[in-house]
Parts: C-alpha cells; sequence; structure tokens
C-alpha cells in the first residue's frame, strides 16, 4: 500500500511513485519517564557487560596471550554460546548433559569428545567463562560484544607474541579501556531487532526495539525505508542541562562497535 509522506518530494520513477529515506540519520526524540528509567537500566547493562569482559581479559592478555592465541573456531564457537545464553562451561561439565537445559545441549559437541572428555583445556575453559558474565541485555547483543572484545584481544596478543619473539614491537599495542557513563552511555541495537513503522496520520515513525515496551517515536519522518546497520539509542549526559535522547542510525559494521563512545560533560570554568 503506497505511504503518503508529506515532509518529502516523491520522485516519479516509471510512473511509479516512491519516496526516499530521508538523508537524516540522527534524530533528537523525546521519551516518557518510565521508558527513559528502562532506557537507562540496560543502558547501564550494556556499559557494565563490556567493562566486565575488557576488565577479565586485559590481565589474561598482558599475562598469558598465548592461551588467547591459541583460541580456535571450536573455542570461539563456545565463547559466542555462553555470551548468547549467559552460561558458564565450568558448571555445565558438572551435569549430566541430559540434565543441561534444552537449548544448551547442542554445546556438547563443542565440550566433550566421543568418548565424553572434556576436550577444551582448562585456561580455555577459564577464559570462556568470563563470556558468561552477568548482564541483562538480549542474547544476541551480548553475543555480538563478546565476539568483537575477543576478536580484539586476539589481535594484541598476536601484537605481544609477536613483540616476544623479536624483542620490536610492529605496532603499538592499543588496550580496549574501560567506560564510565561520561563516554559510554548507548545501546547499540541490531537492524534485526527493530521494527519500524509508519503512521501517516500523525506523519510519525514509530521505532520499537527489545529494551522498551512503548516504540520511540520520531516525528515528521518516514524512516521504514531507511538503510541501516545498527541503531543507536544515546543518553544524555545525567549532568547535562539538555535532556534529550538521540536516535542514531548507523551504515557499515554489522558487529558491536567497540570505538564508539559519547561526548563527555564540558566542565563550566
Amino acid at each position: 500500500m503506497q505511504n503518503r509522506h508529506t515532509t518529502h518530494r516523491p520522485i516519479r520513477n516509471d510512473r511509479v511513485l516512491t519516496r526516499r529515506p530521508p538523508y537524516q540519520k540522527n534524530f533528537e526524540v523525546g521519551l516518557s519517564k518510565k521508558t527513559e528509567n528502562d532506557l537507562w537500566y540496560f543502558v547501564r547493562q550494556e556499559l557494565e557487560y563490556y567493562n566486565l569482559l575488557v576488565n577479565k581479559l586485559t590481565p589474561r592478555l598482558r599475562a598469558y596471550p598465548q592461551d588467547l592465541l591459541s583460541i580456535k573456531d571450536r573455542e570461539k564457537r563456545l565463547w559466542e554460546a555462553c555470551a548468547e545464553h549467559a552460561v558458564d562451561p565450568s558448571k555445565l561439565i558438572n551435569y549430566p548433559v541430559d540434565q543441561w537445559p534444552a537449548h544448551l545441549q547442542n554445546l556438547q559437541t563443542h565440550l566433550f569428545d566421543t568418548t565424553n572428555t572434556v576436550k577444551i583445556v582448562p585456561a580455555h575453559i577459564s577464559i570462556i567463562g568470563i563470556a558468561a558474565t552477568p548482564a541483562r541485555l538480549h542474547a544476541s547483543v551480548r553475543r555480538s560484544i563478546a565476539n568483537e572484545v575477543l576478536k580484539y584481544m586476539m589481535g594484541q596478543a598476536d601484537t605481544l607474541m609477536a613483540a616476544m619473539k623479536t624483542e620490536t614491537m610492529r605496532a603499538p599495542m592499543q588496550m580496549l579501556q574501560t567506560h564510565t557513563l561520561d563516554t559510554k552511555r548507548h545501546l547499540q541495537i541490531p537492524y534485526n531487532l527493530v521494527k519500524i513503522t509508519y503512521d501517516v496520520e500523525n506523519n510519525a515513525s514509530n521505532v520499537s526495539i527489545p529494551y522498551s515496551s512503548l516504540p520511540i517515536v520520531i516525528p515528521h519522518f518516514d524512516l521504514t525505508q531507511s538503510a541501516f546497520k545498527t541503531l543507536l539509542v544515546r543518553a544524555p549526559h545525567p549532568l547535562s542541562q539538555h535532556q534529550k535522547w538521540q536516535i542514531d542510525l548507523r551504515d557499515g559494521n554489522t558487529g558491536y562497535m567497540l570505538s564508539i563512545t559519547d561526548a563527555p560533560e564540558r566542565r563550566k570554568r
């Protein structure tokens, strides 16, 4: 059905009217108090999960880079699953498989060989357990954060190991930094978890995300045809007088973007 949109001029192509999606990718939004409270909770959860992964993996990277470098596809798949389901592999090992939750029983082949012997070395079991760090986030977001942090750490381990062998560092170490709400206060939500509908009567887009029971309303725009890979929900700085939330539509990277930060509050002189 042809949607109507009064703020963008339709273009005619082969006698069919279509709408260009807006060029704008950043939008200020007004939220109800309940939605603000809900989103702040999950902003803190995302920040905490990221920080805990960094805090727990960094000492291992510095002390035992070879443990990270020796992680192969089997360990990566287990890392992803344990991140997604928030389950510690060391706990699974101590229970018969038939007592595992049904959605976890496919992990058996990652943990045990055909003789039911654990085939993951203890150092990797310990590392993988870090991915199970508690945090209330959508399972696929947990998985994405854990994936990107591990990939980054393995790259730094490679740099460190190469330097240890040649006594020359081919590239400077760039450790991931932890953050506070001063510099990281957003949610990164992949495209497949976002649903956008257009309210013709009110000329507004309703953006539904997993972290809010109410849609986020973006007035004056039809975003149903907008192309993006990740939707960012940016919270205002807690000390800012300008308490507006923002929506950012990001192209490019389909994974969690470790480099994205938020502007700190400028101190008045």
